[in-house]
């Protein structure tokens, strides 16, 4: 089967990670994909989001991409609308790394918490999340901003990103026994998450840390498995 690992953002520095980060499962080939040059470089808002759907789509519709591959998984830690677009146009299996972190955490551990970049995305995510999970859960923890921006994650201060996610994920740590990489740009990330967690709390058992993209990859060959 071949997969099109979609980055919706403009930025080849989050591909690049996804590239370096994501491993195709048996008999399974994947592609990776850039939003082209006027879509939004990061998405951070429900404005960036729309842009970088629409020209996200127009593009793979001209590129006649939904013919050429058999499942599709869309990299942006929201509900992006790119996502509900793909599934209205094709058959074929469609996720969002967010879906697919959610169900794996839900899976992993008794409760789970999100941790991602800035502010501006917060409220998308908790409304994301009621809305995947059909109401307010127990189970969910909430959401930690890093003050990080995406493009930042990959090309910034070694030394800020280190520091910043460790104390994110050690306050995350003592609300959650599961948390979730909030930004395709985090994936690989998992190390300075578990590092957090155990520095802020030694005791606690080893924190589960969930990559929505990985995740995503197995979630979305076996859903091309079943429907072949």
């Amino acid at each position: 089967m071949h997969l099109l690992i979609i980055n919706p953002n403009s930025s080849d520095s989050v591909t690049d990670g996804l590239i370096q980060s994501l491993h195709p499962p048996p008999q399974t080939k994947l592609s990776f994909y850039t939003a082209p040059s006027n879509a939004p470089p990061s998405i951070n808002d429900l404005v960036t989001a729309n842009l970088s759907a629409t020209a996200c789509f127009l593009d793979l519709q001209e590129k006649q991409f939904l013919d050429q591959y058999d499942g599709f998984l869309v990299c942006c830690f929201s509900d992006h609308p790119l996502t509900h677009m793909l599934r209205e146009t094709t058959s074929k299996p469609t996720i969002g790394i967010f879906e697919s972190a959610i169900t794996q955490a839900l899976l992993l551990g008794s409760r789970f918490g999100i941790v991602t970049t800035g502010t501006g995305y917060k409220a998308d995510i908790n409304r994301g999340v009621q809305a995947f999970m059909g109401g307010n859960s127990q189970r969910f923890a909430g959401v930690l901003t890093t003050g990080l921006g995406v493009v930042e994650l990959r090309t910034g201060d070694p030394q800020k990103i280190e520091k910043n996610m460790k104390e994110c994920s050690g306050k995350m740590a003592r609300e959650a026994d599961v948390i979730l990489l909030g930004c395709a740009a985090m994936t690989g990330m998992e190390r300075l998450v578990i590092q957090g967690a155990a520095e802020a709390i030694p005791e606690a058992p080893p924190i589960r840390v969930v990559d929505g993209a990985k995740a995503g990859v197995e979630m979305l060959a076996g859903l091309v498995r079943s429907c072949s």
